[in-house]
């Protein structure tokens, strides 16, 4: 018997599954057009995060650079430096912000800058200003969430930087800046018979010395051996008025420096073979040329293994080699192309380098391989009391310094083979640092560090 089975269509059913189908691809389009513009928005917020941070560090070089942070509150100096350096920091970040080939967040246009100009500094923090930048980008690419209408989509991010010297601070966070110069100079301003560069039991920078010059000599003997035998009437290094201020050769030992930044052989210099000359001529990491400031405790070596003196002496030629010249004397643009500083006249004005080799030849720039930073020793002990070579000392601050020349004259003020400097900044530490890990910022190079902090 054969069984006939009807299947029956009701017509209200037909196509169902073909309108079901439309409806979830609309909304899968819909998730998928909302996910692009999300991830577009979240490119947007990160671009200009790290383009906030990077204006922060820039204004908080510009205010290192300012040399505000040597001064202390009681200084009559302090009220133009903190215009000053409001006004590099300033200058600093918009031009960073507004050259569209510097920034270009994801719609092809540089942030605009919502912190006010001239940029609030705070300057509460003595010695330690922090700064705070506020970018926002608007009118953000969003490819389909248009549809949906509403505002234009924006990002907006804030970072803010600190900019730390320890001088003025009884009790301070020690600092360890990398690529020192292996001189520790005596803590005596020569150009004031009064006064020591840093107050050992405080850590303040005693007085104003941004673009004061100094002569550094080593504090040895001219005549044989051939080492550095310290003169006798300079036990321990001190200052010579009006210009000259001592000091010996920090021990550099094994293994050799890493010269990550060496300008090595080259037409101004043949690369030292010690080396004390690769410690000059190379911007180095490595420990044992970085110790820390302050704190009471011993943390450098000074050695008398050989004499660093005269025009032709391991100081002079490095040096030469470091700051690209062919020989003593200034920038002649013959033989000499040394980098050149001018100070028209701090703190009404800010410090001007002009780079005079290399692909920035004529222009104005912030860092240059004559910036230099230099440890100042402890040399408060009474006449004939200084440690004998090998011998310990105590770092009790840091020069940053710009080499102009070696010395080339011939009579004996200055000796030939001095190191002509101009002070720059000066950071002190006292003799209580707390228990916390030395701060190195950015590079690491400079005494007076810049880092991110959290924003307030």
């Amino acid at each position: 018997m054969r069984t006939t089975v009807l299947s029956r269509t009701h017509p209200g059913q037909r196509g169902q599954t073909i309108l079901l189908v439309a409806i979830s691809l609309i909304s899968l389009l819909a998730m998928a057009a909302l996910a692009i513009d999300v991830v577009t928005l979240y490119v947007a917020r990160s671009e200009i995060q790290r383009a906030a941070d990077a204006a922060a560090l820039a204004a908080a070089k510009a205010i290192a650079d300012s040399g505000v942070t040597s001064l202390q509150a009681t200084d009559p100096h302090l009220p133009a430096a903190q215009t000053l350096a409001q006004n590099m920091a300033t200058a600093a970040v918009t031009a960073m912000v507004n050259v569209s080939s510097t920034i270009n967040l994801v719609d092809g246009k540089p942030p605009t800058l919502v912190t006010l100009t001239p940029i609030p500094i705070d300057f509460t923090r003595q010695g330690n200003p922090h700064v705070t930048i506020q970018l926002n980008s608007t009118n953000l690419p969003t490819f389909f969430s248009k549809i949906w209408g509403g505002s234009p989509a924006s990002a907006t991010a804030t970072a803010t930087a600190e900019v730390y010297n320890p001088a003025n601070l009884p009790t301070f966070t020690p600092i360890a800046p990398l690529s020192l110069k292996p001189w520790l100079v005596a803590n005596a301003d020569p150009n004031n018979a009064t006064a020591a560069f840093v107050n050992i039991t405080t850590g303040a920078v005693e007085e104003s010395v941004t673009g004061e010059q100094l002569n550094l000599i080593a504090d040895c003997k001219i005549a044989p051996p051939d080492k550095c035998v310290l003169r006798n009437a300079h036990n321990p290094p001190k200052a010579n008025p009006p210009f000259e201020v001592d000091y010996v050769p920090l021990q550099v030992s094994s293994p050799p420096n890493s010269k990550n930044v060496c300008p090595g052989a080259s037409a101004y210099c043949a690369a030292g073979p010690s080396d004390y000359e690769a410690s000059i001529e190379c911007a180095d990491a490595t420990t044992y040329v970085t110790p820390t400031c302050g704190g009471g405790a011993t943390n450098a070596v000074w050695s008398d293994a050989f004499n660093p003196r005269g025009i032709a002496g391991p100081s002079a030629a490095a040096t030469e080699c470091l700051i690209h010249a062919g020989g003593p004397g200034p920038w002649d643009g013959s033989t000499n192309f040394q980098d050149t500083l001018t100070i028209p006249g701090w703190p009404a004005s800010a410090p001007q380098i002009m780079a005079e080799t290399g692909p920035q030849t004529g222009n104005l720039v912030t860092t240059s391989s004559s910036i230099v930073t230099i440890p100042i020793i402890d040399t408060s002990m009474p006449a004939g009391s200084f440690p004998a070579s090998p011998g310990a000392v105590i770092v009790v601050g840091y020069i940053q310094g710009f080499i102009n020349q070696i010395n080339p004259n011939p009579g004996p003020t200055p000796p030939p083979g001095d190191i002509n400097v101009t002070v720059l900044n000066i950071a002190g530490c006292s003799a209580t640092p707390n228990a916390a890990n030395p701060i190195v910022g950015g590079s690491g190079t400079s005494p007076i560090p810049v880092r991110l902090i959290t924003p307030p």
